[in-house]
């Protein structure tokens, strides 16, 4: 059993009678910006603070900026929720390096947990309930560090005699999706005789086609929410955060994976975005009324 359950690393220890380290979560709260608001080609990194590396800004890969993270210690578990206070601190951090912040091309802003363990260090132990390792408290720099650690657990499993065997016909390349925007105009009026779906353009701010979100939920690893297909190939990341394409997003998860529009959800289960029809919402509440 590998335990690289973040943030209830700690807890699923002490179900196999190990208590030595705690978890505790950190938040760190984000800004999004536009497209294209702020002009950068460099990651802005402050002085670390004794916590952390800093409120920093970043440009993305798709020409969005963000600024954050703050570094605020909690105790619950599951606290996503970004504040007023928080957001502020972000902007002053931001402001620092930028003194030019176009704030009114903000449109997002979200929050994540840092997994913080009591001894602020990694926890990469084979411990001595057999077959039981801890890969708990991974922080910065664990994203660089993945293979090393990967490595060293391997290492843990040959000397516990787990049998590994490396699949030789293990493909790690993934066959590069289609996008809209790579293509010339005279690929772009063949890729739209052969189907029309490269034509119709679901996501305005983004530019994203039907045919780029049905490739999307029938990949390998296909979307089979709304925001599986965002992630994806990118529609309701723009501006209008979904407030035009979101619903024909819904449309087209629910004609590709035929189920009903109440079944799409927006990220897995207990989040389905509709109820029913308005007339049978309607319906069914005049008659809870009539039966009262």
């Amino acid at each position: 059993l590998i335990n690289a359950a973040g943030l209830h690393a700690a807890r699923v220890s002490k179900m196999l009678g190990l208590d030595y380290f705690s978890i505790m979560p950190r938040k760190g709260e984000y800004i999004l910006f536009d497209r294209n608001a702020l002009q950068l080609n460099k990651i802005l990194f402050p002085i670390p603070t004794k916590i952390s590396k800093g409120i920093i800004i970043c440009p993305t890969l798709h020409g969005n900026t963000f600024v954050g993270p703050n570094a605020q210690n909690l105790t619950d578990l599951e606290d996503l929720s970004t504040t007023t206070a928080g957001l502020k601190e972000i902007l002053e951090g931001g402001l620092k390096l930028v003194p030019n912040i176009p704030v009114r091309s903000s449109i997002r802003n979200f929050a994540g947990l840092r997994a913080v363990p009591d001894n602020y260090d990694f926890i990469i132990d084979n411990t001595d309930v057999y077959g039981f390792i801890n890969v708990a408290g991974i922080l910065s720099p664990g994203l660089t560090a993945n293979f090393a650690i990967a490595e060293k657990v391997v290492e843990f499993l040959e000397l516990l005699g787990v049998e590994l065997n490396k699949k030789e016909d293990f493909n790690p390349i993934r066959p590069k999706p289609e996008h809209f925007k790579d293509f010339t105009k005279e690929q772009l009026d063949l890729k739209i005789q052969e189907d029309p779906a490269w034509g119709r353009i679901i996501c305005r701010c983004e530019t994203i086609p039907e045919k780029e979100i049905i490739n999307a939920i029938h990949a390998f690893v296909g979307a089979n929410t709304v925001d599986g297909v965002k992630f994806r190939c990118r529609p309701g990341m723009g501006r209008c955060q979904g407030g035009f394409c979101r619903p024909r997003v819904i449309e087209i998860l629910s004609r590709e994976l035929k189920i009903p529009y109440e079944e799409v959800t927006k990220k897995g289960e207990d989040t389905n975005l509709l109820i029913s029809k308005t007339k049978d919402f309607v319906l069914k509440d005049i008659i809870r009324g009539a039966s009262k």
